[in-house]
């Protein structure tokens, strides 16, 4: 009897400690909010073999439910994602997210995709320019051709185009994987300075290597031809602070870069990587990722409002004012309720290309002659008594 009382006292420890142990698990529902609603916020996380069931996690279910919390309660603007794994697992995850974010997903056959979302309310998807990139040189990229998705903006007074570039570089730290990232490194470089020069973009994802130096017998870094040439990679800093992206090393190898055109936009020092990912929920590098988020900050009120040249601002709006055609090639009819008393063309930089005073032939209607202008955006600067306006048009 005394055996049996001990036993059961036991049982009742260890169902008291297991029950105690187990309240304290953190829920994936933990993650906080880490986007800015005044903001443009970027993150790039490899979901490690997401849906697979012979590789990576071995709760799907598990892995499910924190990807899907970490997209929602993160509420970050434009999630990539890398090793998309299994087409039902991404279908379902993308339906969950349907409300608030659409998705595009790579086109090529190998198993490990790459795909990104984005809020629709900041967002349209330009499918014509959007696909694999880089096909006939995907053995450098481990078979994984890199996504170009390119993203027209909404919302504010002017629309811009943003082209994601979502990368999942050769892996392991062997000469020839490091050999396949410097080609890899050296034909997207081509690429974007022939393809997409001048645009706007952000190249983001799975580099499987870091910007000081490579996890190959410390080598260069497969990446040395975008430092060198100056191109800003908001991760450098978590390299520099000695941060690690993945759970098992000491190496930065999830990284951002962006085009020079958008230099002026990123918020220098707020990259970061959620490398605290396991505080919010336990056991996430075996049951969710062995890689962790990283993000950073964009100006996106300069990215989609219009400067209006200093000197163009409207005054007093007491007068209707209607110009057309627009776009014109030759002339621009200018319409008024009232008497115009002279007009102006300025180019964007608030520069007088025309100029005529109405004072001594006030008129309510005039044709303005516009054929030696070079094609591009204009403001018309109108003015009628003491009321100056201001109208855009494009010369074509």
């Amino acid at each position: 009897m005394l055996l049996k009382s001990i036993k059961i006292k036991n049982l009742f420890v260890f169902i008291t400690v297991f029950f105690l142990l187990g309240s304290n698990q953190l829920s994936a529902q933990n993650f906080p909010k880490l986007g800015n609603d005044s903001l443009l916020d970027v993150a790039n996380w490899n979901v490690e073999w997401f849906g697979d069931i012979s590789n990576g996690p071995t709760d799907e279910a598990t892995q499910f439910a924190n990807v899907k919390a970490m997209l929602e309660k993160t509420d970050m603007d434009v999630f990539a994602l890398e090793e998309i794994s299994n087409a039902n697992a991404y279908n379902s995850l993308s339906s969950a997210l349907a409300a608030k974010y659409d998705t595009y997903i790579s086109a090529f056959s190998q198993t490990q995709k790459m795909g990104i979302y984005w809020k629709k309310s900041m967002f349209d998807v330009i499918i014509d320019s959007s696909f694999d990139i880089l096909n006939s040189q995907a053995s450098k990229f481990g078979g994984r051709s890199p996504l170009r998705v390119a993203l027209k903006t909404k919302g504010g007074t002017k629309t811009d185009t943003l082209y994601f570039i979502v990368l999942h570089m050769k892996a392991f730290a062997d000469v020839n994987s490091y050999n396949n990232r410097v080609d890899g490194s050296n034909a997207l470089k081509t690429y974007l300075e022939s393809v997409l020069r001048g645009t706007k973009y952000i190249v983001l994802g799975d580099w499987n290597d870091d910007l000081d130096e490579s996890i190959y017998n410390a080598s260069v870094s497969p990446y040395k031809n975008f430092l060198n040439a100056n191109y800003t990679f908001p991760s450098k800093e978590l390299t520099d602070a000695g941060k690690s992206s993945y759970a098992f090393s000491v190496n930065m190898i999830d990284h951002q870069m962006i085009s020079k055109t958008l230099d002026s936009f990123y918020f220098k020092g707020s990259a970061k990587v959620l490398d605290n990912a396991a505080t919010y929920c336990t056991g996430f590098s075996n049951n969710t990722s062995d890689h962790y988020p990283i993000y950073s900050y964009f100006d996106w009120k300069k990215l989609t409002t219009r400067v209006i040249p200093a000197g163009l601002e409207n005054s007093v709006h007491s007068a209707d004012v209607n110009v057309y055609p627009n776009p014109a090639k030759s002339s621009l009819i200018i319409q008024c309720d009232k008497e115009l008393t002279g007009v102006q063309v300025c180019n964007l930089q608030g520069q007088v290309c025309i100029k005529q005073e109405l004072y001594l032939s006030p008129t309510n209607t005039l044709e303005l002659a516009i054929q030696d202008l070079e094609a591009g955006m204009y403001y018309l600067k109108i003015e009628s008594g003491n009321t100056i306006l201001t109208k855009p048009f494009v010369k074509q």
